[in-house]
């Protein structure tokens, strides 16, 4: 096993190129959305909510022209001493009453700022890393003027 010299293509370095600039991409986006949680984070209010009800509505395909029930909890929330709601986004489930979310808001106006966190929001950030790394090393390894090789 050892390193042999390789003499790269123009299509090798070109999807290299390609790569590294996506993987650079992906890092950068990564560091954005790193910051914009962490900016809320600094600036909002967190506090823990309540589902206390479920709305739903019936949204119609365009492509296969068929009916689907969508629903959005209504959630309760101390903001500033006050008991507020929000309604949350339309999904596929329905949330079932009691169960206990975490809310982000502006405490000068909590009604129109008002989200429900989501709970995996925090892993955006590492995934864009790992890829983005991913596609870096990757790229990087197919502009390297040698190879390892196994065989003879």
């Amino acid at each position: 096993m050892n390193f042999k010299p390789h003499q790269s293509t123009f299509d090798e370095k070109l999807s290299a190129g390609i790569g590294l600039f996506l993987g650079l991409l992906f890092i950068g986006g990564g560091f954005w959305v790193r910051n914009i949680i962490a900016h809320e984070i600094a600036t909002l209010k967190e506090t823990r909510g309540t589902v206390v009800d479920s709305i739903s509505r019936r949204d119609r395909s365009s492509q296969n022209n068929q009916e689907k029930e969508t629903y959005a909890p209504v959630i309760e929330f101390l903001a500033n001493g006050e008991r507020t709601r929000l309604t949350g986004s339309y999904e596929s489930y329905r949330s079932s009453n009691g169960k206990m979310v975490v809310v982000r808001y502006d405490p000068k106006q909590p009604i129109k700022t008002a989200r429900v966190v989501n709970s995996l929001e925090g892993l955006v950030p590492w995934g864009m890393f790992g890829m983005g790394g991913l596609a870096v090393v990757c790229s990087l390894g197919a502009f390297l003027p040698v190879r390892w090789s196994s065989g003879e």
